[in-house]
């Protein structure tokens, strides 16, 4: 026989319901969420500097970024003490210091080197003369703690059938994003294997297994495959870019719509995505 138990609760105001779900919402929100304000005021600051003209006055500074001079000049000792702000010799003005003029120059090479294939792609686009093949080409990376695509290459199509670059691919589904995982320490990837068997309802330890066994395989092989994952219907092959030092930076990556295109590991678009990738490789300064 169960006690029966008076819950005595005091009344709850609307505003203070509304004022929950507000924080609520905001906890939900990333644009919202808290964060580091040192952090974003360092953005603020060099966001401010992209908009005068250099070497900027402090005054300038304070009225490009709306800051107050003493706490602006607090953070910019802090700045020209990690790189991302040089001072004049006269000590009157600000500039963009070397470790911003690297990330700068990073960012650059970065978008230098997909301009510098891109006539590779195209050509290897111009190769997929029936559906068998494939009708697009990708190039996706490993950007913060993910894989997602960040260029596409296609055949004129009646439907697109690429993903939207930005959108982080999964670990455990995606050809792109397995393919890139394979070649990261275990360490890396562990976490995101585990939470993507989990939402699935596969907690277990022979499943987390699996997709590390099947990340060997695609390392040995050199060809990652996915089967309907993101779409019914559509499969994806992928194989690894490497650069000079023999790091994989990017995976490329071909779609295509069942049944046409089978994603077959062994099959012929497949070769011709081996090629591509070893020829671009060997453009990069890779010896196998």
């Amino acid at each position: 026989m169960y006690n029966e138990i008076n819950l005595i609760m005091p009344p709850v105001s609307v505003n203070r319901v509304n004022a929950v779900l507000d924080d609520t919402m905001k906890s939900l929100d990333p644009l919202k969420q808290q964060g580091v304000e040192a952090a974003e005021v360092v953005g603020k600051i060099l966001s401010g500097l992209l908009k005068i003209n250099r070497p900027a006055r402090l005054k300038d500074l304070e009225n490009s970024t709306g800051l107050a001079s003493a706490k602006l000049h607090r953070y910019l000792v802090s700045m020209i003490r990690t790189g991302l702000i040089s001072k004049s010799v006269d000590g009157n003005r600000y500039d963009f210091g070397l470790l911003s003029y690297r990330l700068g120059q990073f960012a650059n090479h970065d978008q230098d080197l997909w301009n510098l294939l891109q006539p590779f792609f195209e050509d290897f686009v111009d190769q997929l003369q029936g559906d068998e093949l494939g009708q697009a080409v990708g190039i996706g990376r490993w950007v913060g703690t993910g894989a997602t695509m960040i260029r596409w290459f296609e055949r004129d199509a009646p439907l697109s059938i690429r993903a939207n670059p930005g959108v982080q691919l999964g670990v455990t589904t995606s050809a792109t994003a397995k393919l890139l995982a394979a070649h990261l320490p275990a360490e890396v990837t562990r976490d995101l294997v585990k939470r993507e068997l989990s939402q699935r309802g596969q907690k277990s330890l022979a499943a987390e297994k699996a997709v590390f066994s099947e990340y060997q395989d695609i390392v040995a092989c050199g060809m990652a495959c996915s089967i309907g994952a993101r779409r019914r219907g559509l499969n994806a092959l992928s194989t690894p870019l490497f650069d000079h030092s023999g790091q994989v930076i990017a995976a490329i990556t071909v779609l295509g719509m069942a049944p046409h295109f089978e994603a077959d590991l062994q099959g012929r678009a497949a070769q011709l995505l081996k090629q591509l990738g070893h020829q671009l490789s060997a453009q990069l300064g890779y010896k196998a």
